[in-house]
């Protein structure tokens, strides 16, 4: 059977400016078909960036009619026969309308933790009713995690869904040698309202400085506000942004990863951590609880946290997980089901 043709809109992707932005998305498209067809509007104003069947705009100078051209131009080039849109924006409504006036299939992946229960909900007034009708027009609504299908379906009750998880991508992790102290490392882009690395650090603070070392990965709006925070500690570091091939090679070298956000859709870096032989200190309502193992150490509070942390010197490493349900070949089975299934059923 042949596969059908699909021409992916995306709003977060990998581009030069920033080769960690979106890498989930990446990962989802190019786990069915590398060449797929792409168009972008990212959230930046570099020039345009053409390679292949891809096309990523710096959408922030756009003028909607500038969008609606491009988007019209690749429908022509690609005549897809499905339309997967990913992650939510306003600008991609009248994209999906024109899509169900030309009788093309369309399929929306939702990353955003901005639709879980727990969330407080950003959607008010027009907002909100595009946000639903958006949702609720689409042929199939793919949320990364039960937890965020049962946000959208609250939000969003005609809404058609299936869960597909996020990739966990596999990697061969060399013989690397730990760092010295108890090393914690936090991966997560840096805002501090959902993630909560003021409370980490607080938490952190109550540790004997000699035997523990913090190092917070990541970028964001609230990059400098942490960088000025950890400045004068001499055993809490902040590296930056980093790409998910370089952070896959730093995990070896901690002993455990935290992640402990306020909510969490999926909490990759969790199962990344544990593929390393990291042991994964994080909470039990996260949208990938299904998939933990016994490498990933629950706390609800900061003195669990606390209390946890102390353990982990005295605990052996746990040994490398390996989740084949979230590998990129089982995902790539279940989207190309599911894009057949659309069409040709």
């Amino acid at each position: 059977m042949k596969a059908p043709r699909i021409l992916h809109i995306v709003k977060w992707y990998p581009h030069s400016g920033d080769p960690q932005n979106g890498v989930f998305v990446r990962k989802h498209i190019h786990a069915v078909n590398p060449e797929a067809a792409v168009l972008g509007f990212l959230n930046h104003s570099d020039p345009p960036e053409i390679n292949g069947a891809k096309t990523l705009y710096g959408s922030i100078n756009m003028s909607t009619a500038a969008k609606w051209g491009a988007y019209f131009a690749k429908v022509k080039a690609v005549q897809p026969q499905i339309i997967h849109f990913h992650c939510y924006a306003p600008d991609l409504v009248p994209l999906l309308w024109f899509a169900k006036r030309a009788g093309i299939t369309t399929v929306h992946s939702e990353h955003w933790s901005g639709f879980l229960p727990q969330s407080p909900n950003a959607f008010r007034g027009w907002r909100k009713f595009l946000a639903r009708w958006y949702l609720s027009n689409t042929h199939m609504v793919l949320p990364v995690s039960a937890a965020l299908a049962d946000g959208i379906e609250s939000f969003a009750p005609r809404a058609n869904l299936q869960v597909i998880p996020n990739i966990v991508t596999h990697c061969d992790y060399p013989e690397t040698e730990k760092r010295a102290s108890t090393s914690i490392c936090v991966v997560a882009d840096i805002v501090f309202s959902i993630k909560q690395q003021d409370i980490i650090l607080k938490v952190f603070s109550e540790l004997p400085q000699m035997q523990f070392e913090l190092h917070f990965y990541g970028g964001g709006p609230d990059e400098s506000k942490l960088a000025e925070l950890v400045k004068s500690r001499s055993n809490v570091f902040f590296h930056g942004r980093k790409s998910n091939a370089e952070i896959l090679e730093l995990l070896p070298q901690h002993h455990a990863l935290l992640l402990f956000s306020a909510y969490e859709t999926f909490g990759i870096t969790v199962f990344e951590a544990r593929q390393a032989g990291l042991w994964a200190i994080t909470k039990r309502n996260f949208g990938g609880a299904p998939y933990f193992d016994e490498g990933c150490l629950m706390v609800e509070s900061t003195h669990d946290l606390k209390t946890t942390l102390m353990k982990l010197a005295d605990l052996p490493q746990p040994k490398a997980a390996n989740f084949e349900k979230l590998d990129s070949k089982s995902i790539a089975n279940e989207l190309s089901s599911l894009y057949s299934k659309l069409i040709f059923s």
